[in-house]
C-alpha cells in the first residue's frame, strides 16, 4: 500500500487533521497502538517545533513506505518557510527524535526547511 496524503497547514486544526491521518495510516499498516501513538505524537511535535499552524503555514506529507522486504513504515515530511528564530538543532529535536526511527532536517530553496520523520513497524516473525 503506497498511500500518500498532503495536508496544507494553515491553522492548528490542520495539524490535528495531519496527526489523525498519520495515526489512521499507521493502523492500516498494522502498527501496534503504541507505535501509532508515537508517530502521531512526532507529527504534532514537528509541527510545533516548526511553528506550523501558529506562526507559519506549510504542509505535512504523510505516506506509507516499505524497504522492499517485509518492513513497512510511515514517513512524515513537514515543510515550512525558514524562520530565523527556528532552532532546528539536534537538541531542539530530541523530544521528537526518540519517537521515530529516522529524523532528518534539510534546507530547501528558496528558503524553506523540511523535516522528515520515519517510523518502522516492528517486524513480525
Amino acid at each position: 500500500m503506497n498511500e500518500s496524503h498532503t495536508i496544507t497547514i494553515r491553522s492548528e486544526f490542520d495539524v490535528i487533521t495531519a496527526r489523525m491521518k498519520v495515526r489512521e495510516l499507521a493502523r492500516l499498516q498494522g502498527f501496534a497502538i503504541t507505535d501509532q501513538a508515537r508517530i502521531s505524537l512526532a507529527t504534532s511535535s514537528l509541527a510545533d517545533t516548526l511553528g506550523l499552524g501558529r506562526k507559519h503555514q506549510g504542509q505535512i506529507v504523510v505516506e506509507c513506505v516499505n524497504n522492499g522486504e517485509e518492513s513497512v513504515g510511515i514517513r512524515v515530511v513537514c515543510t515550512a518557510a525558514r524562520d530565523v528564530d527556528s532552532d532546528l538543532t539536534p537538541e531542539s529535536l530530541k523530544n521528537t527524535g526518540w519517537l521515530v526511527d529516522n529524523l532528518t532536517v534539510e534546507t530547501l530553496p528558496p528558503d524553506d526547511v523540511q523535516v522528515t520523520a520515519v517510523h518502522w513497524a516492528p517486524s513480525r516473525r
